[in-house]
């Protein structure tokens, strides 16, 4: 973890702020981020909402840390807010004029993505950094569709694509790895 987020993270535990309370937060800027475009059609909240939404995932493992409050309950929250967090920011993409098929798509590789990891590691696999693109990665990329939308639709259609495919390239590298690993134990 970087270091700068670390003492970000020694800060925000000197107020005493839960890192669940935080996970939480995840999940609330999320929904904020899909009735801001759902509601409202405003693509600057929908991004705003989305970058705070990943702020406090990043932070949340840092309060953790410097808090001494690591539980498997707060990973276990943790992972279950992301999942959610992730249907709601990918479908909020929908209010920008998406089909929902590209959308459904992008969702259930977000999902198995994350399901690969969580299952390899599971039997004892370490799949931290395989693949091409991992959860920041990936929103990161979603923050650039919104903005681009704002200016330039074609582009940010090419970045849902660029997306689609990145995805799918790093679920497979996910499989086989896993493939790899398992089938020699």
């Amino acid at each position: 973890m970087n270091k700068y987020i670390l003492v970000i993270g020694e800060l925000i535990a000197k107020t005493g702020l839960s890192p669940n309370i935080i996970t939480l937060l995840t999940l609330l800027f999320s929904i904020f981020a899909l009735l801001s475009i759902a509601l409202y059609s405003s693509t600057i909240l929908l991004f705003l909402f989305i970058l705070l939404s990943s702020i406090m995932d990043v932070l949340d493992g840092a309060v953790a840390r410097a808090s001494g409050k690591t539980t498997r309950f707060g990973a276990f929250l943790d992972s279950t807010v992301d999942r959610l967090a992730d249907a709601l920011i990918i479908y909020s993409l929908k209010f920008l004029g998406y089909s929902i098929d590209l959308i459904f798509v992008l969702i259930i590789l977000s999902f198995m993505i994350s399901y690969t990891r969580s299952r390899a590691e599971s039997l004892g696999i370490k799949m931290e950094g395989v693949g091409l693109i991992e959860r920041a990665e990936r929103l990161i990329i979603i923050m650039l569709i919104v903005l681009f939308s704002l200016f330039n639709q074609f582009v940010s259609l090419i970045l849902l694509y660029i997306l689609i495919i990145l995805s799918t390239i790093t679920l497979g590298q996910r499989i086989f790895y896993a493939y790899k690993n398992l089938r020699i134990h």
